[in-house]
């Protein structure tokens, strides 16, 4: 499944990911009985791509089209759609919903594609979450807004930092706990990077405890986006080991 995050301060924007690659799969045991099984197939998928004109582009979700990685068609995509075109975030989005469906798939994939447009001559940073299967190209930040999306295995963040309420085993009203928020609008740059990496990490940590399916794991990979530069703070190498 993967999980993607972007967040989105006045210093610039910070797209992490995930790098597992997961495979499920069906085994039928000599009793009759059949099992779904699913194992760690990689540490090493990419999923945060850096388009050009500093867009960047974030994957979750089933990782391959047909048996191929769908890492691979996004480097396809950025070389043969967008390469030499200085397009926004917006055009990309566009160009990536139309990409699948001229390819006649849609797989369940959601990607954030984000960046920066010139509005009245101010930059203003722009998020997009493509989904192929619905067809739909929706805007997820408003102007001067700052705030964070993530998509894909979410449950682990959304219990760390939503309301959550007690049940009493007498039946009685839940008891709420205490319930403090992330201020996200006075992060600043690192505040954004420091957040990419816990919401990862630490949804990869407690994977590691529970019983369930380890569908987020691998190096983290983070990429910040300013209105006129990009860079990579974390990236997987290709290295012999």
């Amino acid at each position: 499944m993967s999980l993607i995050i972007t967040l989105y301060v006045r210093e610039g924007i910070v797209m992490a990911a995930d790098s597992r690659l997961t495979l499920n799969f069906t085994r039928t045991v000599p009793s009759g009985e059949t099992n779904i099984l699913s194992i760690t197939s990689s540490d090493s998928a990419k999923k945060l791509f850096l388009a050009p004109n500093n867009v960047g582009i974030a994957t979750c979700g089933p990782a391959d089209i047909g048996g191929v990685p769908i890492a691979g068609f996004i480097e396809s995509f950025i070389v043969e759609k967008l390469k030499g075109q200085p397009l926004s975030a917006e055009q990309v989005a566009n160009k990536l919903k139309a990409y699948f469906g001229a390819l006649g798939v849609r797989p369940a994939t959601l990607f954030h594609v984000a960046g920066y447009a010139t509005i009245n001559e101010t930059f203003e940073q722009t998020l997009f979450l493509v989904d192929p299967a619905a067809g739909s190209l929706s805007r997820m930040n408003s102007a001067n807004q700052h705030s964070a999306i993530w998509s894909g295995e979410i449950d682990v963040l959304q219990r760390l930092l939503n309301e959550v309420t007690l049940i009493q085993p007498d039946g009685s009203n839940p008891v709420p706990l205490p319930y403090f928020g992330v201020p996200f609008e006075f992060f600043t740059l690192q505040d954004a990077i420091d957040f990419a990496f816990y919401g990862i990490r630490s949804t990869i940590d407690t994977l590691r405890f529970q019983a369930r399916e380890k569908t987020v794991g691998g190096p983290v990979d983070v990429l910040v986006i300013t209105p006129d530069d990009s860079y990579w703070i974390a990236q997987k190498q290709l290295t012999v080991r």
